[in-house]
Order: C-alpha cells, then sequence, then structure tokens
C-alpha cells in the first residue's frame, strides 16, 4: 500500500535493540503523531499513532494477500515484532494527517484513469465539492508517477501530500492547493478518485496501547495512597505538577529542536545546491556571532549552541524562550546576508516555501504550547 508517511523522525531501528512495546509506551508519553513502520522478513506493518496512541494498523503480508487492518492488525503486529528481527523507522505527521492516512486504508475506488486532457481538474474538483466528498485524488504524471494526493472532507480540500524527487515525502498547507493543482492542469495527467468509507477519527478505531495495563495500576496505587494519608495531598499534588511542568517544557523543547532542525536542513540544501557546500553555515556562523551580544548562548565559543552535519546542539541550561527568540533572529539574518550575496538566487520555490511555511507553523505551535506568550517570528520575505 502506499500512503504518506510524513517526516523521518527515526530509521532503521534494530527491533534487537528497541522494544516496539517500549518504543510505542514512549511516544505515548510524548504526545506523538505520526507512523510506526515496522519491516520484518516477509511481512511489513504500520502502527498509526495520534496524541500518543495507536489508533489503527495495517499489515501487509504479500502481493496476493489482502492486507489487514485495524485492532486485529495492532495486536497482531505486536506480536510479530517481538517474534522476529526487524527493523523500525518513525514518521512525524500532524494529528489531522494521520486521520487522512487512516482514510485511504479503507476507501473504494469511484473513478480511476481520468485524463485532464478530456476532463478539467479543477471543474471536476468544483462538481466534488458540491457533492460534499470525502476522500482523496491520487494524480499522476501521463509516465504514471504519482505526483500527489490532494485530501477532501465534506467537499473542502484539506490537505496536499506531494511525493519529491528524492523519494521523501511532504505535507503541505492549503494555501499550496491551487498552485499544485494548476501546475498539474498546465503539464497534464492523470487521476483516481476514492471514497473514504471511514472519517480516520482516532475513536473510530481507538486501539490499547501497551502499558495501559500498567497506568490502571498505577492509578489504583494514586487511589489507595491517597485514601490512607489525605493530609499529605495538598504537597503531594504540588510536587507532582511541578514534575508534570518541568517534563512538559523538555518534551516542547525538544520537539521544538527537531522541528527547527529540520528547517535547518532544508535550508542549508537549497542554498549548498545553488552555491557551494558550507555557503549556507558560513552565513548562519556570521549571524550567530553578530547576534551572540544580545543571545549569550549563540557564542561559539561558549558551547551551548552548535549546528552542523544536519544536527543542532543545544546546552540543557538554555531556556526555550532564549533559544526560540535568538534563534529565530539569527536565521532572519543568515537569510538576509544570503539575500545581499545572491539576490537572485535566495527566491524560495513554491514547493520549498510551503514547505518551510507550514513546518515554522508547526514549531511557532509547539513554542506557544510550552507556554511562552511572544517569540520572534522568522521571516521569509
Amino acid at each position: 500500500m502506499i500512503f504518506p508517511k510524513g517526516e523521518i523522525v527515526h530509521q532503521n531501528l534494530s527491533t534487537e535493540y528497541t522494544g516496539v512495546p517500549e518504543l510505542l509506551s514512549t511516544l505515548n508519553a510524548n504526545g506523538f503523531a505520526g507512523i510506526v513502520e515496522v519491516e520484518l522478513p516477509g511481512t511489513k506493518g504500520f502502527f498509526f499513532v495520534n496524541a500518543g496512541e495507536v489508533v489503527s494498523a495495517v499489515i501487509e503480508e504479500g502481493e496476493d494477500q489482502a492486507p489487514l487492518i485495524g485492532q486485529d492488525a495492532v495486536q497482531n503486529l505486536l506480536v510479530l515484532s517481538g517474534e522476529s528481527a526487524g527493523i523500525l523507522n518513525v514518521y512525524r505527521l500532524a494529528p489531522h494527517q494521520v486521520g487522512f492516512v487512516i482514510s485511504t486504508l479503507k476507501s473504494e475506488m469511484v473513478f480511476k484513469g481520468l485524463s485532464t486532457d478530456f476532463v478539467r481538474l479543477d471543474r471536476f474538483i468544483q462538481k466534488l465539492a458540491g457533492e460534499k466528498h470525502t476522500g482523496f485524488i491520487d494524480l499522476f504524471t501521463k509516465k504514471n508517477k504519482l505526483l500527489g494526493t490532494l485530501f477532501m472532507r465534506d467537499g473542502e480540500l484539506e490537505d496536499l501530500y506531494v511525493a519529491t524527487e528524492s523519494g521523501d515525502s511532504s505535507f503541505f498547507e492549503r494555501q499550496a492547493i491551487p498552485t499544485f493543482v494548476e501546475d498539474v492542469i498546465r503539464q497534464g495527467g492523470i487521476f483516481n478518485v476514492y471514497k473514504s468509507t471511514s472519517n480516520g477519527s482516532p475513536k473510530e478505531e481507538a486501539a490499547a496501547l501497551p502499558g495501559e495495563g500498567l497506568k490502571a495500576e498505577k492509578t489504583q496505587e494514586a487511589e489507595a495512597d491517597a485514601s490512607q494519608g489525605d493530609d499529605d495531598i495538598p504537597q503531594q499534588e504540588e510536587s507532582l505538577a511541578v514534575e508534570q511542568a518541568a517534563e512538559r517544557n523538555g518534551n516542547f523543547q525538544k520537539e521544538a529542536l527537531m522541528i527547527m532542525q529540520e528547517v535547518f536542513v532544508k535550508l542549508e540544501k537549497f542554498v549548498d545546491d545553488f552555491s557551494q557546500e558550507g555557503i549556507f553555515l558560513r552565513a548562519f556562523k556570521r549571524a550567530l556571532i553578530e547576534k551572540s551580544d544580545e543571545y549569550p548562548f549563540l557564542d561559539p565559543f561558549a558551547d551551548q549552541f552548535d549546528y552542523g552535519e544536519g544536527r543542532i546542539f543545544l546546552d540543557d541550561e538554555i531556556e526555550l524562550e532564549e533559544f526560540a527568540a535568538g534563534i529565530a533572529e539569527s536565521l532572519n539574518l543568515t537569510i538576509s546576508h544570503l539575500k545581499k550575496e545572491f539576490p537572485k538566487n535566495m527566491i524560495l520555490p513554491p514547493k520549498l516555501k510551503a514547505d518551510l511555511d507550514s513546518t515554522f507553523r508547526r514549531y511557532q505551535d509547539v513554542v506557544k504550547q510550552s507556554g511562552i506568550q511572544s517569540v520572534p517570528p522568522v521571516l521569509f520575505k
């Protein structure tokens, strides 16, 4: 089965060293949304995770066999992953995108092989909108190469998935859809239309996550402890609240760093591709030095922050608020330097611009959720 997987978080983890139940429990604690791919000898499976919970799964065992989907697949995949060695890949998606992916698992094709030579794609989409269509449209070149997938809910175009040349998968926001549709119409193509028989709602296929029994036991223990010492409840609750707040802030910081790391990697590749290797990093290091008076952790000699080889290092003592503000200004300054040096080349392609805009919104959402009220936005003009 082919469906959007999202952006890679972990790749090629061995099940010999990474237990699947333990991995799913960790994702649960972090409120993760995305897909866990399990590659086993002769079998491939996928766990679909939303808000940390495994909401569905699919198992593929060969071209001649229909895939197993749903709660049965969750349980079977857990058993299979514990019986033989395999490889794990983890992909991140937005929560609503997990719903879209699940909707592709239960769908029926209603139109096949429609050509833009004979059917106006834009008018056909209007027709589906009038019918309050819920489903998706797969679009291909005339040589049968997948261009992308448009997702609809109740007649509204809500998301766009595009398979890039490198084989990576990318979701784009609504703003990129009109340009994508125009490009398909201009170059011509073939499209198939599917109607979803499931709305992709996490509640619809909720499955128990390994570790739920342990949570229940802990809850019972907590209730027993509470009944034994009511006088200690305020202190216990206050202590627990402090620990939970610290844990949440730590998780927000990790997620923000991972998302910002994605931005650096994409920008670095874009700049270095039209210039030469190391140009982006040179401009970025220069910006860090210039901003280090306002944000001392950016000073290269402070050993508190660094970016190189596609990875961010940040000292644990640096607060997320300070990082968010300092890195936003540094990245703006980096782009300013590059625009002066390469005025014609620093015009971001629409696809990259849409991808970066989407990533920045995700980053800013995480920062806001951490409780930071005002963060200078990172701007691209």
